[in-house]
């Protein structure tokens, strides 16, 4: 039996001295590097499928990640389309890799000897982290590709490896063939019977299969025999199906979730602080006071996948406990609203091989000062550039640079400069952004000698520089100040022939992610691949190409502060065509 890895691998008004927001920021970075993740790790997930109801019941309160899965794939709804996309990963049970890995650590076969009893539920669960350790990866020892647990950390995790069974007796035989084929090899055992379970124990592996049982209804491995027996005894009042923390994660999760994964509160907040403190000296001490309270009132990670009819949809959400996050902080973050509207990244042209829509808020500039005022060392910084650039920042750029902005990637029509894009940002005050862009084109004529000068795009004006193939320049388009480099980019700017909200992948997309949201990041594969076959480069995988052919999009994205459950959220679609 396999297992897969987890590790393998998303306003407020202006005042003086005014503490930023970086705790929720790094909710949101977490969620965002969590949504990464667990996209990245999907398709290695070859087990990573349906929600699980009763392996909760068996663990310990304390447990610290959970993840739950299936191995009967041919059950889930829309899963044909996948099939027949990826069916090296989604028929796993006649891989050559599953078979040599069974062959080889347990002597069995899926088929004969692990379908015959496997139910509809594998869990895989760890507890007992070192903390310590984890914030120092550098000083791992490289993993065993045959037992992804082999570093130092299973020596003192606690991992226990679930599957629910339908027929006892074929479970049992299963066991007893897997022992035997290990003894053969060298392997000794103990037993231990407790509640009537016989527990047995390898007195040489330090694996998470060192010890297995029949208990409950359930196979299960661990790498302590001592985790089991916690197991068997169980009582009901202590399990993590009655962790108030990890309910309150799971109620918060999509309903149609075909895998979970939990990652508890305590063991994230246990962890910023071991990485909070080697950063005392760098991080000014409100800032620090924020972060720890924002992680010690965080309830729990979930992450999960489900199967939707174009694809697979990924969700990462994070829940606090916003009684402990304390007034203030609980004020600043109530002030926070989405404020990006969909249209802005549909509104691009539909040949974009990226597009990111974000917004810049009004007092960022103040956020800026308050955060290079908090230390010493930087409290000058501005005033030091101000002088040195004889640029007022407050006038020339803080005071009307924000607002909904969009970056978008585009391929241009050229062998030597292949890809272009532009930056637009809908400025509420557009006098005030064109004197601040003039004063800016000054500056870098003054410094670098480089000149804009006026550049008819039809009947659009802009401010360019231009040599050859390349262009940088600048304009307005209506509110928009548009910042581009590439002259297709610009045009492209002012009025695209065709837009991205035309298209069904993005539109589909849209559809089923958070609104409002915080913005939009969409990579359109498709587009990217053909201009990666365009530019002439070399595949060093020469089935590379057919292995892409099946994605087509990526569209991402996440809500700005705290719904009425205290959670964060953000998702993650992959778009996979037929």
């Amino acid at each position: 039996m396999t297992a897969p890895d987890p590790f393998s691998l998303p306003p407020a008004t202006p005042e003086p001295r005014r503490r930023n927001l970086l705790p929720i920021l790094i909710g949101g970075g977490l969620a965002g590097i969590l949504l990464i993740v667990i996209g990245g790790a999907a398709l290695a997930f070859t087990l990573l499928t349906q929600r699980a109801n009763n392996l909760p019941e068996l663990l310990p309160a304390e447990t610290q990640i959970y993840a739950t899965f299936t191995p009967n794939l041919s059950d889930l709804p829309n899963i044909e389309r996948l099939r027949q996309a990826f069916p090296e990963t989604f028929d796993y049970q006649e891989s050559e890799t599953t078979s040599d890995l069974l062959a080889e650590r347990f002597g069995v076969t899926f088929a004969e000897d692990i379908a015959p009893w496997i139910g509809a539920e594998m869990a895989l669960a760890l507890y007992g982290l070192p903390i310590e350790e984890l914030t120092n990866l550098s000083g791992l020892e490289p993993a065993d590709p045959m037992n992804p647990f082999s570093t130092p950390l299973d020596r003192e995790t606690n991992i226990l490896l679930l599957a629910a069974v339908r027929d006892q007796r074929a479970a049992q035989a299963f066991l007893d063939k897997q022992r035997a084929f290990r003894e053969q090899k060298g392997e000794r055992f103990t037993t231990n019977t407790i509640n009537n379970v016989t527990i047995y124990a390898s007195e040489s592996d330090t694996t998470p299969f060192a010890a297995f049982a029949l208990a409950r209804n359930t196979v299960v491995f661990a790498n302590k025999a001592e985790n089991i027996a916690t197991l068997v005894q169980q009582e009901n009042d202590s399990t993590l199906a009655r962790n108030t923390s990890f309910q309150t994660v799971i109620q918060a999760l999509p309903g149609d979730r075909m895998a979970t994964i939990y990652i508890s509160g305590d063991t994230i907040a246990r962890l910023t602080d071991a990485l909070l403190e080697s950063s005392t000296d760098t991080v000014p001490t409100a800032t620090l006071n924020d972060a720890q309270a924002a992680a010690q009132a965080l309830q729990g990670v979930g992450l999960t996948m489900a199967v939707i009819e174009r694809g697979l949809r990924f969700d990462a959400v994070s829940v606090f406990d916003q009684n402990r996050l304390g007034n203030d902080l609980r004020e600043r973050i109530a002030q926070l609203r989405p404020a990006v509207s969909p249209e802005r990244a549909g509104d691009v042209d539909s040949a974009a091989l990226g597009v990111f829509s974000f917004l810049i808020p009004e007092d960022w500039g103040q956020q800026l000062r308050d955060q290079l005022a908090a230390s010493p060392e930087t409290a000058n910084t501005l005033d030091d550039l101000e002088a040195s650039l004889n640029i007022d920042f407050e006038r020339d750029l803080f005071r009307w640079f924000h607002g909904e902005g969009v970056i978008t990637v585009l391929p241009l029509d050229s062998n030597d400069l292949p890809v272009g894009g532009y930056f637009a940002l809908r400025v509420a005050d557009r006098s005030a952004a064109e004197q601040g862009m003039e004063r800016i084109s000054a500056f870098v004529a003054d410094s670098f000698g480089l000149v804009f000068t006026d550049t008819s795009l039809g009947r659009t004006q802009v401010q360019a520089i231009e040599e050859g193939d390349l262009f940088v320049g600048y304009g307005f388009n209506g509110n928009d100040l548009v910042i581009a480099f590439g002259r297709q980019a610009m045009e492209s700017a002012f009025g695209a022939e065709q837009k991205l909200s035309s298209q069904s992948d993005y539109a589909d997309a849209l559809r089923a992610l958070p609104s409002p949201n915080s913005g939009i990041l969409h990579v359109n594969l498709t587009a990217v691949r053909e201009l990666y076959n365009r530019v002439g480069t070399d595949l060093a995988d020469p089935d590379l190409e057919q292995r892409l052919a099946p994605f087509k999009a990526i569209t991402s994205t996440g809500t700005v502060g705290l719904d009425n459950q205290g959670a964060l959220r953000g998702t993650l679609l992959l778009s996979i065509g037929s």
